[in-house]
């Protein structure tokens, strides 16, 4: 039997995409189920990724068809039809796919966030204000169309506990359960030897407490990625491997995001035996990370601010990096994907 994944792209260094192409594999590895993906469009050009089917419809959403899908229109994504008729299961993995429901019964939804949230967003909507402002007036007909598009589906999935809250608040549909993004964590290597420096990373170029972070480093060496931070050593664009080696020998990993649904980075800092201080109130991250066992949780900027001095002058025991370790291997390929197969099959 054939699971297919349908998403709407495959890019690389995409937290999504990443998720669809760890759960394809760890069905490949672990199972008799044959996984093949169905994208609309793909960056990476391949017919086959670690052994898994791609199959590419070369079709890109342009401005219209994505504000067409965000009315609930479902024409955008006519060239899945001619692959929706195969034997198998159907497991739509992107949000901006659920109107896929008017095509095929009996597809399952793995819910990674609810698609009009970016409109609540500030950064979105300071550097698209705009299509904010056309689109803002229409977000109640998103919320009624996928909320009928939801309840056609077999069965609905989330990515984390927030994104389930979000789901459930939005379309009035309670996921069945929480299935998290797989992790390859035998990529990442946990070390005792930490250099004296934190790690900052910042999601796809947005600004995430730019003044507290300068002002942190300040008073401490900081290597940032995404985002140029006053003060600090900016490394630019790094390799997956590089990536890794500044995990694994950082004192610890700084995630000043606000809200994330999920968010790979600091699991990915976890799986390198490197906590992560991060927000107490920031959705995913506050999931992963245990406070006080794997990172810490702050309250505001300024408990932020003392956490990540205290940690940079005093150091932490070696117990926080075994933790860090064993905590992100509940996230790793094999555990996520048997708990994705125990809900599909």
């Amino acid at each position: 039997m054939k699971v297919f994944f349908l998403a709407s792209h495959l890019k690389e260094r995409d937290g999504a995409s990443r998720a669809i192409l760890n759960f394809a594999r760890g069905i490949r590895e672990l199972s008799n189920y044959e996984p093949v993906i169905i994208t609309l469009n793909s960056s990476m050009n391949n017919n086959k990724i670690n052994g898994v089917e791609v199959i590419n419809l070369k079709k890109e959403l342009g401005s219209f068809s994505s504000f067409s899908i965000l009315l609930g229109y479902s024409f955008p994504l006519n060239k899945f039809k001619k692959y929706l008729n195969e034997d198998g299961v159907y497991i739509v993995s992107t949000d901006d796919l659920i109107p896929l429901s008017k095509f095929k019964e009996n597809l399952i939804y793995w819910n990674q966030g609810v698609l009009i949230s970016v409109f609540f967003w500030e950064p979105f909507y300071k550097k698209n204000k705009l299509i904010s402002t056309f689109a803002s007036p229409f977000l109640w007909r998103n919320i009624v169309k996928f909320s009928n598009y939801i309840k056609k589906y077999k069965l609905v999935l989330a990515n984390s506990r927030t994104s389930a809250v979000y789901i459930s608040l939005f379309y009035n549909r309670s996921p069945k359960g929480v299935v998290y993004p797989p992790l390859d964590v035998d990529f990442f290597k946990s070390s005792k030897s930490k250099e004296r420096f934190v790690l900052a990373i910042l999601k796809r170029g947005y600004p995430s407490h730019v003044e507290l972070l300068a002002k942190i480093a300040e008073k401490i060496k900081m290597k940032v990625i995404g985002y140029k931070i006053p003060n600090a050593e900016y490394l630019g664009k790094v390799s997956d491997e590089e990536l890794r080696d500044l995990y694994s020998s950082a004192l610890a990993t700084l995630y000043s995001v606000d809200f994330e649904y999920y968010g790979y980075i600091p699991v990915e800092s976890m799986a390198s035996g490197t906590p992560v201080i991060a927000f107490k109130y920031s959705g995913g991250p506050s999931e992963t990370i245990i406070d006080g066992q794997t990172g810490w949780l702050a309250s505001d900027e300024e408990e932020f601010y003392k956490l990540t001095m205290r940690v940079y002058n005093e150091g932490y025991s070696e117990e926080i990096i075994s933790n860090c370790r064993k905590r992100a291997e509940f996230f790793s390929i094999r555990n996520q994907t048997k708990l994705l197969l125990s809900y599909i099959i």
